[in-house]
This record gives C-alpha cells, sequence and structure tokens, in this order.
C-alpha cells in the first residue's frame, strides 16, 4: 500500500462511526419508537461505509432526521446546541460519504486535496452554524414570529453575501 493510501479507508470507517453518532444522537433515552427505528437501522451506517455512493447514504440521512423529528415530538424540542451538533453531524456525514464514493479504496490522496476538503468542510461550518443558530434563537428571543422570522431572514442574507464573496473569480 502506497503513502496516503489508507486515508478513504480511514474516512469509511470515521463515516460508518459518525452514521451510528447520527442515530444515537437523536434518543435521550432508548424508548418508543424512536429507539426502534435506531435499532432497526442500525446496520445502515455500516452498509453506507461499505457503498458510499448508493442510495443508503440518502437512507441514512432520512431514518436519522425521521427519529430526531420523532423524538421531538414525543419528548419536546431538544436542546439548540444538540440541534446544531445534529445539523453539523449530518453534513459531514454527507461529506464524507462524497470523498469516501469518489475514490477507490486504494487510491492515494495528496495532502493538498485533504486540506482543501478540510478547509471548504470548516467553511461551510462557519456559515452554517450562525445561520442555525438564528434561526433557532430568533423566534425564541424575540417572542415575536414576525421579529424571528426578520431574524432568520437577515442571518441568511448575510450567508448569501459570504457565500457570494466566498465564490467570486478574481479579475485577470
Amino acid at each position: 500500500m502506497r503513502h496516503g493510501a489508507g486515508v478513504i479507508g480511514t474516512t469509511r470507517l470515521v463515516l460508518a462511526a459518525l452514521g451510528v453518532v447520527a442515530l444515537g444522537l437523536p434518543l435521550p433515552t432508548f424508548t418508543g419508537l424512536p429507539a426502534v427505528l435506531a435499532l432497526v437501522a442500525l446496520p445502515v451506517p455500516f452498509i453506507v461505509a461499505r457503498w458510499p455512493g448508493s442510495a443508503w447514504v440518502s437512507c441514512l440521512l432520512v431514518v436519522s432526521l425521521v427519529e430526531w423529528v420523532a423524538t421531538s415530538l414525543i419528548e419536546g424540542p431538544p436542546p439548540v446546541l444538540l440541534t446544531v451538533a445534529f445539523g453539523c453531524l449530518l453534513y459531514l456525514v454527507h461529506t464524507l460519504a462524497a470523498l469516501a464514493a469518489s475514490l477507490p479504496v486504494t487510491r492515494r490522496v495528496e495532502p493538498v486535496v485533504l486540506g482543501r476538503l478540510l478547509l471548504r468542510l470548516l467553511g461551510v461550518l462557519a456559515v452554517a452554524v450562525p445561520l442555525m443558530l438564528a434561526a433557532l434563537l430568533a423566534p425564541r428571543l424575540s417572542g415575536s414570529p414576525l421579529l424571528g422570522l426578520a431574524g432568520i431572514c437577515g442571518a441568511l442574507g448575510v450567508g448569501l453575501v459570504l457565500v457570494v464573496l466566498l465564490h467570486r473569480r478574481p479579475v485577470t
């Protein structure tokens, strides 16, 4: 095995671990329908790690979201920071699945490629986390749905401006 060839294999292991966390994070208590759903879906993260380019990735994300919504309906809304962590976790699962699906396990990956991927990942999270916090906290703090909606729109506008500025190509 050449230097750097184990990166994709390690990525698949991390993908499986994050998939298991995505199934378990919404469960403050292992009872009821969400727990049954998580137990039935427990093999899915390992299938995703084996075939990261398949529809199983979507299955994992959808099952995790359904479990999250069911838990929220049964036990009430989760804490804001847990919700933000869950959103970041789903993004990480999706991004790692895309990386693992795009390269064969034995492929050598240059450090510069991983560095760029890490910078992109951190950039997306740097924009997404404040947007998620604004969307979750604005309605709670303002007490007015209209002010909450204005806060969310303002946060989305700031995010849009950041995306446009970061994706501009220099004029040559």
